[in-house]
């Protein structure tokens, strides 16, 4: 099954689905979106993603709707995952509505988390981007800005070399 890439539209379209599938079970769902879909949805980094990391309940209902959706669109039902929850801070914070319908409430982390996570990763060239359109959003200059919104979320073992090197970079340009 080719992977799919999810762009605003289709985003929207696939929370309307997952909510018309709570509404059926009576539940109601509260996903807080990370990574890629943050930067397009709140932050409009991007144009697509390949996939939503978010943090949400992983009880029954929620999880057999999110299935039923993935397989109505053919889409793998690994499209809405919490496969990013280890890199997520235990307190991220409130996040900004980008989706709101009475069974299911998505908000994206908050701009400062999402720079922590993305430093903390410090995956390359993708995470790059997002790391410099978030200092430009957050108007940080510094190294020591940057350290510091990190130390907010995670802890200093988990900065690597790559991390320091990434930032050192950016704020360079």
């Amino acid at each position: 099954m080719p992977e799919p890439v999810f762009n605003r539209t289709e985003l929207q379209r696939a929370f309307t689905a997952l909510a018309a599938k709570l509404e059926r079970r009576g539940v109601v769902g509260q996903v807080h979106v990370v990574g890629g879909a943050a930067m397009l949805l709140a932050y409009n980094s991007r144009v697509t993603t390949r996939d939503i990391d978010a943090l949400f309940s992983t009880d029954g209902p929620m999880l057999e709707a999110i299935r039923e959706v993935a397989d109505e669109m053919g889409w793998p039902r690994t499209w809405l995952n919490n496969q990013a929850s280890g890199y997520v801070s235990r307190t991220p914070g409130e996040g900004a509505p980008v989706f709101d319908h009475p069974f299911l409430h998505v908000v994206a982390t908050p701009a400062q988390h999402l720079l922590a996570m993305k430093v903390v990763a410090a995956r390359g060239v993708r995470d790059g981007e997002d790391i410099r359109l978030l200092l430009d959003r957050l108007r940080i200059t510094s190294a020591a800005g940057v350290w510091e919104i990190v130390a907010r979320y995670f802890p200093a073992e988990t900065i690597t070399d790559r991390s320091r090197l990434l930032v050192e970079d950016l704020l360079n340009q």
